[in-house]
């Protein structure tokens, strides 16, 4: 029974969960052609997690209305997340609500990377460049999973308004 176990332990594991979930989904999946293999295990503290290290980020970097920055960037990503999710649904995806969730949050970590990066140097081609590679692993990312979710004859209407919302996930990193 976990309810008995100390908070450290239990924290210790969802840590491990966490890390391997984003090494499955992001860093590297051995399961891209079969992702719902990958999604058994689904979990929402790692997207609430790299959510909320978005937010803190941009937000940190802003030069005023911080708290502004941060609830828009919070914001837009949560309700991102969610239509993102309803739209595959509503698309007859074979994804469950809260995996779709997930990994859509997962996905994030390469624009925190970037953000992480882009606020350290500020060269206006470097942002850019950094930018543009973290669009294409998160895009790389979450693509087996999207695509694969809904039929093929709607794989494009499931797939672009994820690439949209990154992009103006990207778009914000470098404003």
């Amino acid at each position: 029974s976990t309810l008995t176990e100390p908070v450290s332990v239990t924290l210790a594991r969802d840590a491990r969960r966490v890390a391997n979930n984003l090494q499955q989904i992001v860093v590297f999946n051995s399961n891209r052609n079969d992702p719902a293999r990958t999604l058994r295990d689904w979990d929402l503290w790692g997207p609430f997690f790299f959510i909320i290290a978005l937010s803190c980020i941009l937000s940190s970097t802003a030069s005023t209305n911080k708290s502004t920055v941060f609830a828009v960037v919070f914001a837009v990503l949560s309700a991102g997340a969610v239509s993102l999710t309803m739209n595959v649904v509503l698309l007859g995806g074979k994804l469950n609500f809260l995996q779709s969730l997930s990994v859509l949050g997962y996905c994030l970590f390469p624009l925190d990377i970037g953000a992480i990066l882009c606020a350290a140097y500020s060269g206006k081609l470097y942002r850019s460049a950094m930018i543009f590679a973290t669009l294409l692993w998160s895009s790389w990312s979450v693509y087996p999973f999207v695509s694969t979710a809904v039929r093929p004859s709607r794989k494009a209407l499931a797939v672009y308004p994820v690439f949209l919302m990154y992009i103006s996930m990207g778009l914000l990193v470098l404003a």
